[in-house]
């Protein structure tokens, strides 16, 4: 049975003057997922966010977030009820003080829980006396996370959520995270560069690359589907044109690395059929897996 999806797009376009920032944006994420929005600089994700919360109008396309029509002004305003998010840019009223800021934003939502907000003050180390101007980038983020967290979303947009933490608060916020969806079955989509941050948390994905997401899905099934196969192989240019065919090959004499994105079975019998031995095929990270994939669509393309 499928699950139902927090976010739906189906078909975003916009082009700002002669770019093309998103050209058949095509997304799903569950609800009660925690979800990695993967791209490159300029592949889409701030525009897609930026859509999806009305801070910019779509050329074509659908949306629907949380089953409102995010595209549809009075929809978006209920559904941004309902939404937090944290922009990479994070700034506040810079007169307030930490806690006039944790009081200020409370007062806009009626579901805000008292209980995390006291327990990531603690936890994240908010000096609540203290000018918002004159937090530590890091600080500063810790706060914008806990004003997301505990305003009581159904939703949470997170766009380079640990900028400025150190390892140890990067672990904290990331925990805050999982629990929120464990606990109070919240979806989070999280936008960031940290890959590895993104692979430990994350239970589904969006790759996008050049305004379209072109591969997602639950990251155990992408990832089991995944292989970097090695062998040893005097393979002809022949041979390494079948083997391209399967997925991107890399040649360094009798040794060849593959790089399958999925039929790693099909693409292993291939290998052994052209005479390949001391074979072996490893998973790999998410790392790995984003740049051999956003190089093969640039092969493709």
């Amino acid at each position: 049975m499928r699950s139902i999806d927090a976010i739906q797009t189906q078909g975003l376009a916009k082009v700002y003057g002669k770019v093309n920032a998103l050209r058949d944006m095509t997304l799903s994420v569950p609800q009660g997922s925690l979800c990695g929005l993967i791209g490159l600089n300029g592949a889409g994700k701030t525009t897609t966010i930026r859509i999806l919360l009305a801070m910019a109008k779509a050329d074509s396309g659908s949306a629907r977030v949380l089953g409102f029509d995010a595209l549809h002004g009075e929809q978006n305003r209920l559904l941004r009820a309902r939404t937090a998010y944290i922009p990479e840019r994070k700034e506040l009223f810079p007169y307030m003080t930490a806690e006039e800021a944790i009081r200020f934003t409370a007062s806009f939502y009626p579901s805000w829980s008292k209980d995390l907000e006291a327990r990531y003050v603690k936890a994240f180390g908010i000096p609540l006396d203290r000018n918002v101007t004159a937090l530590s980038k890091g600080t500063l983020t810790k706060l914008h996370m806990l004003l997301a967290v505990a305003r009581g979303a159904d939703l949470l947009i997170l766009d380079e959520p640990t900028d400025g933490l150190d390892a140890i608060a990067a672990e904290e916020a990331l925990q805050a995270l999982v629990s929120l969806v464990a606990d109070h079955g919240a979806t989070v989509l999280i936008c960031s560069h940290r890959l590895e941050e993104v692979e430990q948390i994350a239970d589904h994905i969006c790759l996008v690359h050049k305004g379209r997401c072109f591969k997602q899905g639950a990251l155990d099934d992408i990832r089991a589907n995944t292989r970097r196969l090695h062998f040893a192989l005097d393979a002809s240019p022949a041979q390494v044109a079948q083997l391209s065919e399967r997925g991107v090959v890399k040649q360094d004499g009798r040794s060849i690395s593959l790089f399958v994105e999925d039929s790693a079975d099909q693409a292993i019998e291939l290998a052994r059929s052209l005479g390949a031995h001391d074979l072996e095929a490893h998973t790999v990270p998410l790392r790995e897996l984003f740049i051999e994939s956003v190089r093969r669509q640039d092969a493709l393309a």
